[in-house]
């Protein structure tokens, strides 16, 4: 369901005007636990958390206290609300290039983590409901881009064929693999003098969708002016074995569109997109796409726009009540838009992030019956500290709950490294910080009760 939005200019659409903003009604519930060291000298934290409560958590582990080189993949586990296990090495050793695992779950609680190996390539290794963790084996793909569902359906997506900074790739791969089954061979769904792959997702009934773009490019010797960018979205619905583009759905256009994907449990696909001045809603029927529906001006709300691992702006349940969390145009505050994609309907920009001014990196996850999470960082101005600060919410419709701080940590290079909810609204975050000495990296976990 990780990816950390940054609030950087390249990974975001520049917007200029301001709007009159609904703001986020206080209300508190719930409670947050105290945060619980997972690692020291530990990168890249990723969480996962069942229908049930229990929760596996893993993250790549350089070296020991003592300075002994570890150069693996670490993982632990815990019930909700119960003590973090010892934990175990899942990988063996490694290297030093090789962190940025990423688990992923199951509602029933089966969980698998990838990762890249030196010598294995794509890496994956299961850890069955109730069992313990598997032997590393092949993805048979590139761990870029991670999506699963509640099922336990999986996939990865890459592009493949790029020749210099701006001109793209020439084509898409996709490995997918279904729950408890093997991983297939890549599959070539697009092909291209000049691609770009925007975004991916896989239905709760195990179909799965891929936005990409197609694209014009003259390069001279330092950089490519691009032009005649027409989105597309290719699908392949469950059971299938074929891939079925749809066409250019917007263009061609100046700039890239940077569309996201949604899908509910009745057949809903959702993609958002900037086109013009504004994000716009795109909701295929069957087979049958819409008319665009204005999201919100790109003058009120931000767009992430990075695919390095995947992203975690826009959701939707299984009902087909769909989420966009960002920025407002100021970058002073998160913001939210619920909508509908039975109706492609959208509701008003609202302000989820209280009183908190500037918040920096964030992330976001929605679960299955629309219970929500966003968590950022802010950092007082004159502290050394990093504050975490998250807001929830217990389902479509609901008001987001106040923010509440969910830890501290020294110096202002943090970041939230990953985010979970169940279908309860049961949550629990993943984030880093300095030791004060500046010598060391320390994973932090909290948890959240509804």
């Amino acid at each position: 369901m990780p990816s950390v939005c940054k609030r950087e200019q390249s990974l975001r659409t520049v917007v200029l005007c301001v709007v009159t903003f609904l703001a986020v009604v206080p209300a508190i519930a719930g409670t947050w636990s105290t945060p619980v060291v997972l690692g020291t000298n530990a990168y890249s934290g990723s969480v996962t958390v069942d229908a049930a409560g229990n929760m596996i958590s893993v993250w790549y582990q350089n070296q020991l206290p003592n300075g002994t080189p570890v150069n693996a993949i670490w993982a632990s586990s815990a019930a909700f609300g119960q003590r973090w296990s010892t934990p175990v090495n899942i990988s063996g050793s490694i290297g030093v290039a090789s962190g940025n695992p990423i688990v992923r779950g199951s509602a029933a609680g089966n969980v698998t983590a990838i990762y890249t190996s030196p010598t294995g390539g794509g890496t994956f290794v299961d850890h069955p409901a109730g069992g313990t963790w598997g032997k590393p084996a092949s993805t048979n793909g590139v761990n870029q881009f991670y999506v699963n569902n509640d099922e336990g359906d999986e996939s990865l997506t890459w592009g493949i064929g790029a020749t210099r900074p701006g001109a793209g790739v020439t084509s898409i791969a996709v490995v997918q693999r279904p729950a408890g089954g093997a991983w297939t061979t890549p599959t070539t769904i697009a092909t291209g003098a000049h691609l770009i792959f925007d975004g991916s997702v896989l239905g709760p009934d195990g179909s799965m969708a891929v936005a990409w773009e197609s694209f014009d490019a003259v390069c001279g010797s330092r950089v490519c002016k691009t032009s005649n960018w027409a989105l597309h979205v290719s699908t392949r619905a469950a059971g299938a074995q074929s891939w079925v583009d749809s066409g250019p759905l917007l263009g061609p256009d100046s700039t890239q569109h940077f569309g996201q994907l949604a899908a509910d449990k009745v057949g809903d696909l959702g993609i958002i997109t900037i086109s013009g001045s504004n994000l716009v809603s795109l909701v295929r029927h069957g087979t049958v796409w819409t008319a665009p529906a204005i999201v919100a001006p790109t003058s009120a709300v931000g767009f992430y726009t990075g695919t390095g691992r995947d992203n975690r702006v826009y959701a939707s349940d299984y009902a087909g009540h769909a989420t966009l969390v960002s920025w407002n145009t100021g970058l002073t505050s998160l913001v939210s838009v619920d909508g509908n994609l039975t109706t492609n309907t959208w509701g008003k920009v609202t302000t989820i992030s209280g009183p908190d001014q500037d918040p920096n990196y964030f992330d976001f996850a929605m679960s299955e019956t629309g219970t929500a999470i966003a968590f950022w960082s802010i950092q007082p101005i004159g502290s050394s500290n990093t504050i975490w600060r998250a807001a929830t919410r217990k389902g479509p419709g609901v008001a987001w709950n106040a923010p509440a701080t969910v830890g501290t940590s020294f110096d202002g290079g943090g970041v939230p490294e990953s985010v979970a909810v169940n279908a309860s609204g049961q949550a629990v975050v993943v984030y880093h910080g300095y030791s004060s000495d500046f010598l060391t990296y320390i994973e932090y976990t909290n948890t959240y009760q509804p």
